[in-house]
This record gives C-alpha cells, structure tokens and sequence, in this order.
C-alpha cells in the first residue's frame, strides 16, 4: 500500500508539472530577445512565427523550434528553444524552453548549455556555423563561424547545433528576404507578338471553365438553396477562370503591354514570379473581405503537393485594370505573386486551385474544392543544368566519422571479452594468467569505457526506448552516441545466450570501481558484514522496485523520470568524474563506502539498470558457468567465495544476479583450490605413492 501512495503521488506530481508546460510564452520572455519591442503579434496562421514589432517597425520573428524541426536528442525528446531572428536573418537571441538531456539536467548544470547558445546571437543564418574548437584557422573571407563545444556534451550540443540552424533557415527563407532559392527555371528574353486568342491555343493564358453542375455536385446543394449573392446565375451556368504566367516576356508583354509589363517587372522582388487572374461567370474568386496586398484565400498554386499562397500585388492601385489584348469582358482581374523561396519552379507542371466556402444559412457552410493543371512550354524558360546540391550529413555521421578511434578500439575490446567468455575455461585453468587478463580489463573498463569514451549505460538510456512506444521509433535518436549504441547492441545480444553478467561483470565502468574497491577493502583486511542469504535473497527486490517506479514515471513525464534515476551515481562517479554539486558527490561516496563492507553493494540491492538487464538476461539461452554434482553438497567453498552471493547454499547459480565474474570457473579449473579436485588429487597422489613402493 506504501509504494501503490508513493506512485500516486508521482503521478499527480507530474501531472501538475505537464500542465504548467503547457502554457503559453509569456511576453516579458520574447522582450528579452527584443528589448525594443512596443508589440508582439499573434502567431501567424500560415506559417508558425510571431512577429514583433516597435510601433509601426517589423524588428523581426520569433518561434519555437519544436514547430519547424523534429530532431531528437540525446534523451530522446526534442529540444525546444525560443530564438528571435531579425529582419537581416541575425539571431537576436536563444531561450531554452525545454529540454531533457541527462548531462545537463542535475550534471553540467545549465550554465554551459546556456554559454553555448550565447555564442549564436548576433550570427546570420547564412553562416555556416561548425561545432568545434573556435580557434580553428579559417580564412576571415569564408562564411564558416566555428563554436566552441561542451566537454562531455558532445551529442546533445550537436543537436542544439542543428535545432538552432535547420529552424532559423526555414524562418528565413520563409519569411525573410535575401534568403529564397533561385529557381532552376528562368524565364528567357524571346518576345513572340500573340493575340488572345493565339495566348490561348498555346496553352499560355489557360482558361478554366467550371460548370453549374459541377458546383452542385461538390457543394452537394443546388445554387438556388444559397443567399441570393453568392451565386449571380442570371449571368449564365458557366464560371470561367482565365489565369497565366507574367514573367515570361511573350505572355506578360502580350498581356499588359511594355510599359505595364516593365513596371511589374521592377516591381517585383529577386525570384518572384508573377500571375495574372481573372473570372467570368456566376461566381467570383476573390472573396467578399478580401484587401489588396494580403493572400488569396480562395485560390492558390500547387507543385509537387505543396500548396503555394499567391499573395496579391494590389498592382492597380493607381490604375483601372486593364490588359493590352481584347480579351473578353472579365472580373477581378488581379496580379498576385508566388516566391520561389518555397522551391517554385515555373517551367515544370503546378496546379491551379480554387477551394470555396459558402454559407447556406447562418448555421451551415458548404465546401467545395478545385483543381486545373497548367504546364508551360520549356521554349519559354532558360532551364540551368542541375546541380547536385550535397545533402547536410546528419548529426549522428559527423559524430561516428570523428570518434572512429573511439569506435574501433571499443569494437576491439568487445571481440576480445568474447574471446574471454568462448575460452573461459582453458583461461581461468591459468590462475595467475587469468587474474592479470581479468583485472586488466577491469581498469580499461573504467578509465577508458567509462571515463574517457563516455560508455556508462544507464537507465535514462531506457527511457527513449519506452517513449518511442507511443512516439514512434526513430533510429537515428540511437545512432547519436556510437559508444553507447555500439554496447547497447552487443549487451542486448549477450543477454539472450549469457545473461546480464558479461555487462555487469566485465563492461560496467562503476561496476569496475566498485570491484577495484572490493579488492582494496581486502588488502586493508576491512571486515566484510556478512548478510545471511535469506535477508540478501529479499534485499535484492528493492533494485526491481525502483525500475518498476522509473518506468511508470517516464510513461507520464520523462522529466521527472530523469531526476528520479539520480539513484544511480553513474553519471556522478563515471561521466562527471566527481566534478559536481556536494550532495550528489556525497551520495556517490556513501554507495562506494558501502562498497566496502558488502561487495559491490549498488549492484546487489540498488541498480535499476542491473535489474532491467536481469529481466530480459533470464531468457538466456544456455547456462555457461559449468556445476559439478559436488557443488552445494557436500562442497560450499563457491557459496561463501562469491563476492555477489550469486550462488546459492545448494551450489546453483542465480543467473540473474551473477555478474559472471568467473571466479568460482578458477576454483572450478584449479586442483589446488576446489575441494572435490584436490581430494581427487590427493588419491591420485596416494596411489602413485603406493605404486612406487610396491615397485620398491
């Protein structure tokens, strides 16, 4: 009943903490970004920005990296910042929102995560900014901007890297001018004179004509069941829309005559491309409140199943519209303008769209949808040879490209303790041989597995695993440290034919302090507490109680989950090497000195992480530790040498605490030390003795 009100409590804890994330920025947080700022607009319906403003001056955007990008850290939950770029694509300034990355969140601390995005403010989008020592010799023309890393951060500063750069860029393309991409397509210089109806037959001004019928069936409502304005059927059962491409010179100069076509021309910005509009009919495009200079909302463009807002020019302001041709009497004729910023390319087919909604009463609205297809001719365009644009490599390649030293020296020591494992028995058969390979890799373990490579496993590894469940699995959230993914894959393999010991035993860097402690506490002669194996058979639940809380708490908040798995000093002892907060550092110690009266105390009665693995280690696949049928009865030397108490009173083996030590394979292998051998060998013994002197 105890635990059953302590997860309550969790849970409404967590809960309560969900909810207040939820709300919304406050205003005093954007003004830090933009200190001038006398208004703060309403997030923008067609793309996820706000604006900000100082009186009737746009400064610049502000967003939310979690609405543009979907990249996972090294927690495997998104990054969300608060960045303010201005109208020049500078970054005005990074706000952390929330984060869940284990080396900063009771590690580090969130002073270096804060110095390292301190080092993007000020720089534009176009810079190509790299991760890496800042005192790299790079050519002071290059538009290359080195940061300087975080020590020990290296895959969660990588991603803020990205989370930073990929959203800025797509505000700026965007929303900002100077950053559109040119269109492979440009329209050429070729002027061919072409009357109206010659822009027809080419295809150059198409006409798209929508019938009664065809309103009627997508509305499914006759035009007479609507308000007497929305349809004017006395002009006939048929609503025509005329549309065509201005940029190019044969269209828009036969269209709007030189001078108007010159005057559109200088008006546009680099990469836009212009289309001229008009109807005819029992309907009109534009809608009742629509305001020259805004976005059409009934029509648009599409290529490739993205939708394009045309946006209008209000290039008859000044002027009556009018085109140079005698085309026939038309309505709303209007230019609107498409930017290329959005991959827009006019030589290839893009599709007219035309989405009505209609009210048929004051409580019923009727939607309609249409579609055109418009191609243009390549003779129109000057079509640049494409080029293959190198694609960003993602973060987790840069980062295994350069730990490939790392990556192989781990590689080797995994094939090395398997070789250890498949040969145990002809190894442990050379006492002193296998205690220099032993303990030899107990101080590689921890010094370079643990300290220098950064290979603690943990249960906060777990927890992306259990949140993929209901996020999705994505793989590259795994790749991001090639260290832990390489020993996690091989820790997974070894515990279906093994169990949970060739990790605990032999790859585990605090496993490997505490068993270096052991042996100190033996050369001091400290007295071992002796626990009766009855207590330490119950003691040991407690590590699988804590696991089962974890897990429920990262179903519900992985945040609280993170701070929870400080029961494992791991990151305390191994990744920050001591180099923390007094309380944590103290915590760490007290386990350690337990350490040294019980034997690898932690492992035994505390770790999650050794419980998680035992459950999924007890379906291994075969038992390796070979027994004899002397073991436990009447021989119970291997039950009072395990260090772990993994061996029961009647000499089986509990595979599910033993860390696979091989210890009791050197007693097992050697006749001076396991009691059945040595009596063996004492017969042995006698009867050559006896031979000898019968021969005397």
């Amino acid at each position: 009943m105890m635990l059953v009100r302590n997860c309550l409590i969790i849970f409404a804890i967590t809960f309560l903490h969900s909810v207040a994330q939820a709300s919304a920025i406050p205003e005093e947080q954007i003004k830090q970004i933009f200190p001038k700022a006398t208004l703060i607009g309403e997030t923008l319906a067609e793309y996820p920005v706000q604006p900000v403003y100082q009186l009737q001056e746009l400064l610049g955007y502000v967003f939310q990296t979690n609405d543009l990008v979907e990249l996972p850290g090294f927690s495997g939950d998104k990054i969300n910042l608060l960045i303010g770029l201005d109208t020049l694509g500078n970054i005005k300034g990074i706000q952390i929102l929330a984060h869940h990355e284990p080396i900063f969140l009771h590690g580090l601390g969130p002073e270096p995560l804060n110095a390292f995005i301190a080092q993007y403010i000020g720089k534009n989008v176009s810079n190509r900014i790299i991760v890496d020592k800042a005192a790299n010799d790079t050519n002071p023309d290059d538009n290359t901007v080195h940061v300087d890393g975080v020590t020990k951060a290296t895959v969660s500063v990588i991603v803020v890297n990205d989370t930073v750069l990929l959203s800025s860029l797509q505000v700026a393309r965007n929303m900002l001018e100077g950053f559109t991409v040119a269109p492979l397509a440009t329209p050429n210089d070729d002027f061919q004179p072409l009357t109206w109806q010659q822009l027809l037959d080419k295809n150059y001004v198409q006409k798209w004509t929508l019938t009664r019928e065809q309103f009627e069936q997508q509305l499914h409502a006759a035009l007479e069941d609507f308000p007497t304005d929305t349809f004017t059927t006395e002009q006939g059962d048929e609503f025509t829309i005329y549309y065509a491409y201005l940029n190019a010179p044969s269209i828009g100069i036969n269209l709007l005559g030189e001078g108007e076509y010159q005057r559109l021309m200088d008006g546009l910005k680099p990469n836009e491309q212009a289309f001229a509009v008009m109807s005819e009919g029992f309907y009109h495009y534009l809608e009742d409140d629509f305001k020259p200079g805004t976005v059409a909302n009934q029509i648009s463009l599409e290529q490739g199943s993205l939708p394009l807002a045309m946006r209008d020019l209000n290039f008859y302001s000044f002027t009556e519209p009018s085109l140079a041709q005698q085309a026939p009497i038309a309505d709303d004729l209007q230019l609107f303008v498409v930017n290329t910023q959005s991959g827009f390319n006019p030589s290839l087919p893009m599709q007219f769209s035309l989405n009505i909604t209609v009210a048929k009463n004051h409580l019923v609205q009727q939607q309609a949808s249409f579609q055109n297809e418009y191609k243009l001719p390549l003779s129109l365009f000057d079509i640049a040879e494409a080029v293959e644009v190198e694609a960003a490599t993602p973060p987790w390649v840069r980062i295994w490209e350069s730990r490939i030293a790392v990556i192989s020296v781990l590689v080797i020591s995994l094939i090395a303790v398997t070789f250890i494992f498949v040969y145990q028995h002809r190894l442990s058969a050379n006492q002193k041989l296998f205690r220099v390979v032993r303990w030899g890799f107990m101080f590689f373990t921890l010094f370079f597995i643990g300290w220098y490579a950064q290979g603690q496993l943990s249960v906060v590894n777990i927890f992306p695993i259990i949140q993929s469940l209901f996020k999705g699995f994505e793989i590259q959230m795994y790749l991001m440290d090639p260290v832990l993914f390489i020993l996690w894959i091989y820790v997974f393999i070894s515990l279906f034919i093994v169990g949970r010991g060739i990790f605990c035993g032999w790859l585990c860097p605090f496993g490997a302090l505490q068993e270096m402690l052991g042996w100190v506490a033996k050369k001091l002669r400290i007295r071992q507490k002796k626990v009766p194996y009855w207590l330490h058979s119950k003691l040991w639940w407690i590590k699988y109680a804590i696991l089962i809380g974890l897990v429920f708490t990262s179903i519900y908040s992985l945040g609280t989950a993170e701070v929870l798995s400080e029961v494992e000093p791991f990151k305390t002892t191994i990744t920050l090497q001591f180099y923390r907060y007094w309380p944590f550092v103290v915590y760490s110690l007290v386990l350690l000195g337990a350490g040294l009266f019980i034997n690898k105390f932690y492992c035994r009665y505390v770790c999650p992480l050794g419980a998680g693995l035992a459950i999924l280690g007890y379906f291994h696949m075969g038992e390796w530790l070979t027994r004899r049928k002397d073991c436990g009865s009447p021989c119970t030397l291997c039950h009072h040498k395990c260090d772990i108490k993994a061996i029961t009173p009647k000499g089986e083996i509990n595979y599910n605490e033993c860390v696979q030590c091989l210890e009791c394979i050197v007693y097992y292998n050697n006749d001076d030390l396991c009691p059945p051998l040595k009596k063996n060998k004492r017969k042995k013994m006698g009867k050559a003795i006896d031979v000898s002197q019968q021969a005397v």
